[in-house]
C-alpha cells in the first residue's frame, strides 16, 4: 500500500476552508423548519450510482451546492462505471456513513468514537465528509472495471 504524501500547508488551508463551508451548510439546513427541508430535497431527487436513493439530508445538502444534480458518486465509483472526472471539477460535500465495531480490518487506525468521547461503543455508525461528482461532471473513459470491455449503453 502506497504511503499518503503529507499535504502542503496551502492544502491544509484549502481543505479547512472546504470543512467551514461545509459546516455552515449543514447548520443553515439544520436551522430550518422540517417543512422547509422536504421541499428543499424535493427539488433535487438524487440517486449514487448504484441507484440508491440518497438521505433527505443528503439531498438538501447538494440541492444547495448543485441544483442540477441527478447521479452522483465518488471519484472511485465513477472510474469503476467507466467514467472518468472531468480535470478541474469540484465536488460536492455529504454525509457518508461509516460503520464501525466488531474486529477492525488490517491496519485501520482511524479513532474510533469510543476513544474519542471515553464511551464504550463497540459498534455504530458515525458519518464523514465526503466528496461526490454529478453524472455531468463525468465523461465516459470506454470500459467498466470488472468486465470484460463490454460498455454499458
Amino acid at each position: 500500500m502506497r504511503q499518503r504524501k503529507e499535504p502542503t500547508e496551502a492544502q491544509r488551508e484549502a481543505a479547512k476552508l472546504r470543512r467551514e463551508k461545509f459546516r455552515g451548510i449543514v447548520k443553515a439546513i439544520a436551522g430550518m423548519p422540517e417543512a422547509e427541508r422536504i421541499a428543499l430535497s424535493q427539488k433535487v431527487v438524487a440517486a449514487n450510482v448504484e441507484g440508491h436513493v440518497l438521505s433527505l439530508h443528503n439531498q438538501c445538502l447538494l440541492a444547495v451546492q448543485c441544483p442540477h444534480v441527478t447521479v452522483v458518486g465518488g471519484f472511485r465509483q465513477w472510474k469503476k462505471e467507466g467514467r472518468s472526472v472531468r480535470k478541474g471539477e469540484h465536488g460536492h460535500m455529504i454525509w457518508v456513513p461509516m460503520v464501525y465495531g466488531g474486529s477492525r480490518a488490517g491496519n485501520d487506525d482511524t479513532p474510533q468514537p469510543s476513544e474519542v468521547d471515553g464511551e464504550d461503543k463497540t459498534a455504530g455508525v458515525r458519518f464523514l465528509m465526503g466528496t461526490v461528482f454529478d453524472i455531468s461532471q463525468t465523461e465516459e473513459t470506454g470500459s467498466r472495471s470488472g468486465e470484460s470491455g463490454e460498455v454499458a449503453a
